[in-house]
């Protein structure tokens, strides 16, 4: 009898929590698209090395997120030139993914993506410097989310009047799930 509550408590739970009246999906192909749309990031800066000033570059490109259950992963291509060689490297990095009902805005930002720039000398890798990624991204991608959908409805009822009716969303739930983010709202008539 205890299993048979218990099982029928859990299914009610999955029932009541899982009824969402609206909800706005952000696939990965749409934040992809936009890195596109930004195309390649490039920089450059100086570093000392046996008593000389030298200069180095970097490229990135193929900006792309990753969108996995509960997590999203930055990922790009980096070409970096020294006085000594150019190289390519695979940066990852780590992406914030948040809704803010106030503002009624889904937010993707890189927050952590660094690579180092090095060379090697004498068969011994040494690090120039460590670049942040996520210092040149600091605007993060934002997306309005389910909040904007507050509607007045009219109604004529039968006896000539009309009745107003306030549609407005409420119990806003963020999921990040393989190659898409969820943002679903229970929506409230009043």
């Amino acid at each position: 009898m205890k299993n048979t509550i218990f099982i029928t408590l859990l299914f009610l739970t999955k029932v009541i929590y899982s009824q969402n009246d609206l909800q706005v999906t952000l696939h990965e192909n749409t934040l992809n698209k936009l890195f596109n749309a930004i195309g390649e990031f490039n920089g450059s800066g100086e570093y000392e090395m046996l008593f000389t000033k030298n200069t180095y570059t970097w490229n990135l490109k193929n900006m792309r997120i990753n969108l996995m259950k509960d997590s999203a992963e930055f990922v790009t291509d980096a070409t970096v030139n020294t006085w000594l060689g150019t190289y390519q490297d695979e940066v990852r990095g780590r992406v914030s993914i948040s809704y803010d009902e106030k503002t009624n805005l889904i937010s993707v930002r890189v927050v952590d993506a660094p690579f180092e720039i090095s060379v090697e000398i004498f068969g011994k890798r040494v690090v120039l410097k460590r670049v942040q990624i996520a210092d040149y991204l600091t605007t993060p991608f934002q997306f309005e989310g389910p909040m904007s959908i507050q509607n007045q409805l009219s109604f004529t009822m039968p006896d000539g009047t009309t009745k107003k009716i306030l549609a407005k969303p409420s119990k806003c739930i963020i999921k990040v799930l393989p190659d898409k983010i969820e943002v679903s709202t229970q929506i409230d008539f009043k």
